[in-house]
């Protein structure tokens, strides 16, 4: 079957699961549920990075208030609550990822482009020891590291 956003999905009762649980899910961060704010959240796929402009392609059709605007503003929101990561992968464009208990991080190549998803066990010793030294409580959701992977460096692994 195919959701109104064009993907592939594996029933209507799937669709309807994941729209309860994201009205769940702002509710219970004090959230208002309005249809707009809904089809914002279901535009994504679980650790799809998606920029506004392509949230705003997938649902522009499926509501006649729904304008770039409300785009940016309910993403920042959701950025701001928690609910969603923002992130530049490179090229200084914001991409904007529905955040879930599994937090993922990347190494993104300046060379050649790769991409490197990491886990956030690797992270964590970073928001640890900013706490516990500065007494600061970082915010590391989404995090990307630039460099160089193995193979623009010449780096074998050995």
């Amino acid at each position: 079957m195919t959701s109104s956003f064009g993907r592939n999905t594996e029933s209507t009762a799937a669709i309807d699961d994941n729209l309860a649980y994201l009205a769940d899910r702002l509710r219970s961060i004090g959230q208002r549920v309005t249809p707009q704010r809904l089809m914002i959240l279901a535009s994504f796929e679980s650790g799809e990075h998606l920029t506004a402009d392509e949230v705003y392609c997938r649902i522009a059709g499926l509501s006649p208030v729904i304008n770039r605007s409300t785009v940016y503003r309910t993403l920042e929101l959701f950025r701001d609550l928690g609910v969603i990561s923002e992130t530049d992968l490179g090229g200084g464009v914001r991409q904007f990822e529905l955040l879930d208990q599994l937090r993922h991080h990347h190494l993104v190549c300046r060379e050649c482009g790769e991409i490197v998803e990491i886990e956030d066990s690797l992270v964590e010793p970073l928001r640890e020891q900013a706490q516990v030294r500065y007494g600061f409580s970082a915010d590391i959701d989404h995090l990307a590291l630039f460099g160089r992977c193995r193979a623009c460096t010449g780096d074998t692994g050995s």
